[in-house]
């Protein structure tokens, strides 16, 4: 299920049985349609009055509005979701969240470090959060880290290997510091995915290519990511 029924409950203020109706119909779109308002109602042994004032809480026109209506917001979410999966293989709705929580600190500084190509996807990342308003930089070195500030500091790494030295190396003082770090790699179980708070592990087609001689979608798939990670 892609809606929170108890965000929805705060913003609509709506009652208990509204909320256990709303429930019903997000988990068994298809049947609600079946069996129309008497049915809900008999299902989560409400009335038919409280599931059109459900309705009219959440501004649609009646019980048919809604139902279609909530199809399509359940439909739009779950394919930004496997747009998402696309590009990353181990995304999942609470790395977002968490994401999102580390983000939702104002006056937190967000550094950002790769190293090689890797460095032009950190720099992509950095320009994209700087145009949103985050008090984004990149950062070489540990010392602008570890200076202080209102907000304990985010770092985000990307690594294709997962086991850049300089980038490892970073990572370990920041754990060390408890400054939580976000890190992107292109593979599965590395050493900076251990250090990482959060890893995402990004597609990539041809990890044996360390070089980056031949076709390499990882630093492409890594910059799509974060545009869907952000947009959702």
């Amino acid at each position: 299920m892609g809606i929170d029924i108890f965000k929805f409950g705060e913003k609509y203020n709506l009652t208990e049985s509204e909320e256990l109706a709303l429930n019903y119909i997000v988990n068994n779109i298809e049947k609600a349609l079946e069996i129309g308002v008497r049915g809900v109602a008999k299902e989560c042994f409400a009335s038919t009055s409280v599931v059109m004032n459900l309705s009219k809480k959440l501004g649609y026109k009646g019980f048919i509005d809604m139902v279609y209506r909530l199809e399509l917001l359940l439909n739009t979410e779950f394919g930004e979701n496997r747009l998402t999966e696309s590009y990353c293989s181990n995304f999942t709705l609470q790395k977002e969240m968490k994401f999102k929580n580390f983000l939702n600190k104002s006056k937190r500084p967000i550094f950002i470090h790769g190293v090689g190509f890797s460095n032009y996807v950190g720099r992509y990342i950095k320009d994209k959060l700087m145009v949103l308003g985050y008090f984004s930089m990149m950062s070489e070195y540990m010392e602008t880290v570890e200076r202080k500030y209102d907000e304990k500091p985010l770092l985000v790494v990307v690594s294709k290997s997962g086991e850049t030295a300089g980038v490892l190396n970073l990572c370990k003082i920041a754990k060390s510091k408890n400054i939580p770090i976000v890190a992107l790699t292109g593979v599965q179980k590395n050493s900076i995915e251990e250090l990482a708070d959060i890893s995402f592990v990004i597609k990539n087609s041809n990890q044996l290519d360390d070089r980056n001689i031949g076709r390499n979608d990882f630093f492409g798939n890594s910059i799509l990511f974060f545009e869907e990670l952000l947009k959702k």
